[in-house]
């Protein structure tokens, strides 16, 4: 073995070492962000037809602090509601913080419940 084919080793080493690391995180922060999807839209649901009950109170703050709780690490999120004669919309926007070279992905969840009526 050459002393040219050991630099050339250990470079190629490093640079796999490097390749294999933004691989890895790559895979972390998309199953990261199908997470707090999944969390946003069941959050969003369950606020959704509680908002459609007849009579039903505004459920946004209480949207707010369940994604408070539920996933604080999460940069910011803004909740809309809309209440109308046949369907009830939730809106939650979010961004999600971003790893490494990946900046900070944004998404948008929206939801409908049909309104109950007397």
């Amino acid at each position: 073995m050459f002393r040219s084919d050991r630099g050339s080793a250990v470079l190629a080493g490093l640079a796999n070492i490097v390749f294999a690391t933004l691989i890895t995180l790559s895979v972390l922060a998309l199953a990261m962000a199908g997470y707090y999807s999944l969390v946003i839209r069941d959050l969003a649901i369950e606020s959704a037809s509680k908002l459609a009950n007849y009579g039903a109170a505004s459920q946004r703050e209480y949207l707010l602090q369940r994604l408070q709780l539920s996933l604080p690490e999460l940069a910011s999120f803004q909740v809309q509601e809309q209440k109308g004669d046949l369907l009830t919309q939730i809106t939650v926007q979010y961004s999600i913080p971003g790893m490494g070279l990946m900046g900070e992905p944004a998404g948008q969840i929206s939801v409908q419940a049909a309104t109950e009526r007397l």
